[in-house]
């Protein structure tokens, strides 16, 4: 890859946040995949601006730093006049003349500013600086990324796991839909605001299906290869499937508490060949809490390693995790912040409702009947098949409440051994109250006379 390439698809993470920690992580050797390349990897730390420092040729004043990637610095700043605080995106001082860089994140303002929704931040502001310095300026967020709240808790309850995917999937419809493929979707760009809004951040690798030209190398590699979806790992062209597969991961690792090659994290090439040619395990095989069937074939389909076997939109991955949440015509309640706990006792309300997803070929989600075979193991065999039953909790329906008289029989059954009931009680009854009369009538009786001995006749 070009240094051009290199530079284009590091992009920042978790910059529009107050008071998370914004410095990304990453394995050394990794920075030419990740979106957001650590300051460590540099050779020397960019100037950046002090407090109460103004953006030159701009009304912001800078209140502080929030952080930095490879492209550029986002401040947590305040308008000069208004009072009101943004965050605002700038490039590095040192890419002021970097005319691609600055037309991408100006592409990537526009990307955002046009899709107007719930689960995706606002922009406000776009322009360039005294120095020539390209910024926009966005909405200012409270709460903390989903890689944060993941460490917290270890692992999150499915329910509120799928409320906060769906909430994605919803934004990523509206996105898709304007041909924008987001390309760097995970925990760290999916951003849990303090009211329970799941936002979708850092569109700085987004790939525009319908501009006229790409900006990026055609056979750069651009993404988190923890990440990435085959095709992205190939260089091959993409689509908004991969970012269905990039969700896959993100619900796989929130249910699970992990990935599912999270024992490659930082070997760049071995991540690389699994996303490519290894099966992943299923999730109820690594999962703390147990993973409902109807889930685990959700999540199998979403990272399936052939675009065409996956969920084909964003809005019929969205449609699967509305019914298996068994939602009614709309998205799943946002939960605050503070009500995430990593108890998963309401899986069982999932798991009972066994007849959720299942997907055919076509992409499309279909009820399926109440019992189903295990999920396949990769290897198959009855003995993975016996494991999979064995492991996984059994749970028992609670029935659903019956007026007696909506039940078949019900008012005929139970009416007859009523009235059995009742006659041998009566008849007992009227056995106590008769034995002392009975005894009675028995010793005032006069002894029966003893039986006549039969006459015998003389003559012989």
């Amino acid at each position: 890859m070009s240094s051009a390439a290199a530079a284009l698809s590091a992009a920042d993470t978790l910059l529009y946040a107050r008071g998370a920690s914004l410095a990304p992580r990453a394995a050394p050797g990794a920075g030419l995949l990740r979106a957001a390349e650590p300051l460590a990897t540099r050779a020397r730390p960019l100037r950046v601006l002090d407090e109460g420092a103004s953006l030159p040729g701009t009304p912001y004043v800078v209140v502080r730093l929030l952080g930095q990637g490879g492209m550029g610095e986002v401040y947590e700043v305040e308008h000069r006049e208004l009072g009101r605080r943004f965050a605002v995106k700038v490039l590095h001082r040192s890419h002021a003349g970097r005319r691609d860089l600055a037309a991408r994140l100006c592409d990537e303002a526009r990307a955002i500013a046009r899709l107007r929704h719930r689960s995706l931040p606002e922009v406000f502001d776009l322009g360039a600086t005294a120095e020539g310095r390209a910024y926009f300026a966005m909405e200012l967020l409270e709460g903390r990324d989903l890689r944060v709240e993941l460490a917290r808790l270890g692992v999150v309850a499915i329910p509120t796991a799928l409320g906060l995917v769906q909430q994605a999937l919803s934004a990523l419809s509206l996105a898709h839909a304007e041909g924008i493929v987001h390309r760097d979707l995970k925990l760290e760009n999916l951003f849990l605001c303090d009211d329970g809004t799941l936002k979708v951040l850092d569109f700085g690798v987004a790939k525009l299906l319908h501009a006229g030209a790409s900006l990026t190398a055609p056979d750069a590699v651009v993404g988190t290869p923890r990440t990435m979806s085959p095709e992205q790992c190939a260089a091959l062209p993409i689509d908004p499937r991969a970012d269905i597969y990039a969700m896959g991961l993100v619900l796989y690792e929130l249910v699970a508490g992990r990935g599912p090659f999270d024992e490659l994290r930082g070997k760049r090439d071995a991540l690389r060949f699994a996303h490519c040619e290894r099966e992943p395990p299923p999730p109820s095989r690594l999962a703390p809490q147990p993973i409902p069937p109807a889930l685990e074939r959700l999540i199998l389909r979403a990272i399936a390693k052939a675009p065409e076997h996956r969920f084909q939109t964003a809005a019929d991955m969205e449609a699967a995790v509305r019914r298996l949440l068994g939602a009614r015509g709309g998205a799943a309640p946002a939960a605050p912040a503070r009500e995430l706990t990593p108890t998963a006792s309401d899986a069982a309300a999932i798991s009972a409702g066994e007849g959720g997803v299942s997907a055919g070929a076509g992409g499309e989600a279909s009820t399926a009947a109440p019992r189903r075979p295990p999920p396949a193991w990769p290897g198959g065999g009855r003995r993975a098949a016996r494991l999979v039953r064995r492991s996984r909790p059994r749970s028992r329906a609670t029935p659903r409440a019956c007026p007696l008289h909506l039940r078949p029989g019900a008012a005929r059954v139970p009416a007859r051994w009523v009235v059995v009931f009742a006659l041998s009680l009566a008849l007992a009854a009227l056995g106590l109250a008769l034995s002392p009369r009975w005894a009675a009538r028995a010793e005032l009786a006069p002894p029966s006379p003893p039986a006549a001995e039969p006459l015998r006749s003389p003559v012989r």
